[in-house]
C-alpha cells in the first residue's frame, strides 16, 4: 500500500507593528540585524528607557484597577517598589541600563507619569493592554490573482493596544481636565459613551512645523500612522474608537534640550507648535528660562496639553494608514526574497534611514554602508 506524501503548509506571513514595520521603516538594514540575527541588541539604553516606562504606567494602572495600590498620587517609596519590580522583570530579558543618567531621568518620568498623568487616565480606563490583530492582502495580490497563491497573497498583522477609555461628556472625572478640554477642541465629545485608543511614548511630542515634504517621505509623523493602523486592528473585533489619544510621556518630564526647542518656538511664536499664552505664567517661566536648570518650570496642566495629541479617527483616514501598512509589508517581503536569492544582506535589504539618532543607536553600524561620512 502507498501512502501519500502531505504537502508541506505554508505558513501566512506575520508581521508586528511595532517589531516588524515599525523598525523596517526606521531602517530596513538595522531591523534585519536586530530582528533576525543573535546579535545582542537589547541592552540598548533607548530600548530599555521605552520599555521601563511603559511596563512601570502599565503595571501602576493594573495594581490600581485590582485594589492593590489607591488612586495616584503616590509616594516615592511605593513609586521605588514599582520601578525595582519592573527593572527585575526586564534583567529577565536581558534587557538592562548601565547609564546612571538614563536611570535616573526614567525614574523621573515614571513618577511625572504615575503622579500627574495617572489621575487623569487611571479612572477612565477600561481595559488594558488589549491584543488585537487583523489579516491584509500584500498591494499587488488583488483581485482574482490573489486566488492562485492563497497563502503568500495576504498577510496577518498583529499589535497591542496600550488602553481603552470609556468617557461621555457627562462622566464628572473629566471636569477641568485636559483631556476633555483637547477632545473638544475636535468635537469629539458627546453626551454617550465612546470608545478612545490611548497609545503611550516614551518621546517629546514632535514639531509638526517641521514635517517637510521630505521628512514626510521619511515617515517622521510615524506617531500618527500608528495610532490609526492600531485604531483600524481594534475594529476588526470591536467597535472602531472614535478617537486616538497618543500619550507623549516625556512631556511630563521635559529635557533641558526640549525646554530650550520651546523657549525658541515662544519667540518666533512657531506654527503647530503647542504654545502656552503669550501672557500666561508658563510662557513667562520658558522666557526667563536659564541654561542648566534641571527642575521643569512647566505647570501640570500645560505639560499635561503637551502630552497629549488627539487623533480623529474616520475610515478614510484609517483606510489611508492601512495602505502605508501594506506597502510596508510589501517591502519587507521583497527585502526578504532578494536576500534569499541573492545571499547577500547588506545589497538585499533597504538603507532608508534618515536619522542620525537612529545611526547612533545601531549595533550595525561599524559595518554598514550608509554610515561611513555621517
Amino acid at each position: 500500500m502507498s501512502l501519500s506524501v502531505r504537502k508541506s503548509q505554508q505558513l501566512q506571513p506575520v508581521f508586528s507593528l511595532s517589531a516588524d514595520l515599525q523598525n523596517f521603516l526606521q531602517c530596513g538594514l538595522q531591523y534585519r540585524y536586530a530582528r533576525n540575527s543573535q546579535l545582542p541588541w537589547s541592552d540598548s539604553p533607548q530600548l530599555w528607557f521605552g520599555r521601563f516606562v511603559c511596563d512601570c504606567l502599565q503595571q501602576a494602572q493594573l495594581q490600581v484597577r485590582q485594589g492593590l495600590q489607591p488612586q495616584p498620587p503616590w509616594d516615592s517609596g511605593q513609586i521605588e517598589q514599582l520601578c525595582n519590580m519592573v527593572t527585575a522583570r526586564l534583567q529577565t530579558e536581558q534587557i538592562v541600563c548601565r547609564s546612571r543618567t538614563k536611570q535616573q531621568n526614567a525614574l523621573q518620568c515614571v513618577t511625572a507619569a504615575i503622579n500627574h498623568l495617572g489621575p487623569v487616565l487611571f479612572p477612565l480606563i477600561s481595559a488594558g493592554p488589549v491584543p488585537v490583530s487583523g489579516s491584509r492582502w500584500f498591494p499587488e495580490m488583488n483581485g482574482n490573482a490573489a486566488t492562485h497563491d492563497t497563502p503568500f497573497a495576504h498577510f496577518f498583522l498583529t499589535g497591542t493596544v496600550p488602553a481603552l477609555l470609556q468617557i461621555s461628556a457627562t462622566d464628572r472625572s473629566l471636569l477641568d481636565s485636559p483631556l476633555r478640554q483637547a477632545l473638544q477642541a475636535h468635537g469629539l465629545m458627546s453626551d454617550e459613551h465612546q470608545t478612545v485608543l490611548v497609545d503611550f511614548k516614551t518621546a517629546h511630542r514632535p514639531d509638526l512645523h517641521r514635517n517637510t515634504r521630505h521628512a514626510a517621505a521619511t515617515n517622521a509623523d510615524s506617531d500618527h500612522w500608528r495610532a490609526l493602523v492600531l485604531a483600524w486592528l481594534l475594529s476588526q473585533q470591536a467597535e472602531p474608537p472614535t478617537a486616538a489619544v497618543v500619550v507623549y510621556l516625556r512631556e511630563l518630564w521635559p529635557s533641558a534640550a526640549a525646554l530650550r526647542r520651546l523657549r525658541e518656538a515662544c519667540f518666533r511664536r512657531t506654527p503647530d507648535v503647542l504654545l502656552p499664552n503669550p501672557d500666561s505664567p508658563d510662557a513667562a517661566l520658558l522666557t526667563e528660562l536659564h541654561h542648566g536648570q534641571q527642575q521643569t518650570p512647566l505647570s501640570s496642566e500645560f505639560r499635561l496639553q503637551r502630552a497629549f495629541r488627539i487623533i480623529p479617527v474616520t475610515q478614510a483616514n484609517m483606510q489611508a494608514a492601512m495602505q502605508t501598512t501594506d506597502h510596508t509589508a510589501q517591502r519587507i517581503r521583497t527585502c526578504q526574497n532578494q536576500e534569499v536569492r541573492s545571499g547577500h544582506i547588506l545589497s538585499a535589504w533597504e538603507r532608508n534611514n534618515h536619522s542620525q539618532v537612529t545611526c547612533t543607536a545601531c549595533r550595525a553600524r561599524t559595518w554598514c554602508p550608509g554610515f561611513h561620512g555621517k
